[in-house]
């Protein structure tokens, strides 16, 4: 092999793995951060009654944006609460 295929061949494999670096990165960033997310949620909720984590998770699965499906999910929970009572 000549000097200029050595220089490209050399090249053509930092540039790859300096590829495969950026990728874990962004990969690894997203998952450690959906991992906080997880902890951070169950240490919040860990200590609530349990018509106070039906809300809270109403909360974080219908933000704001669906005020209907919301609603919805917080009548559930007052359901779910009776029921509880009742018993």
């Amino acid at each position: 092999m000549d000097e200029d295929t050595k220089r490209y061949l050399s090249l053509t494999i930092v540039c790859f793995i300096g590829i495969l670096l950026f990728t874990g990165l962004i990969v690894g960033g997203v998952y450690y951060y959906r991992e906080l997310n997880v902890k951070n949620f169950q240490i919040t909720i860990k200590d609530l009654s349990e018509e106070q984590k039906c809300l809270h998770i109403c909360g974080f699965q219908w933000d704001g944006s669906y005020l209907e499906n919301y609603k919805f999910c917080c009548e559930k929970c007052d359901r779910i609460s009776e029921r509880l009572n009742e018993n």
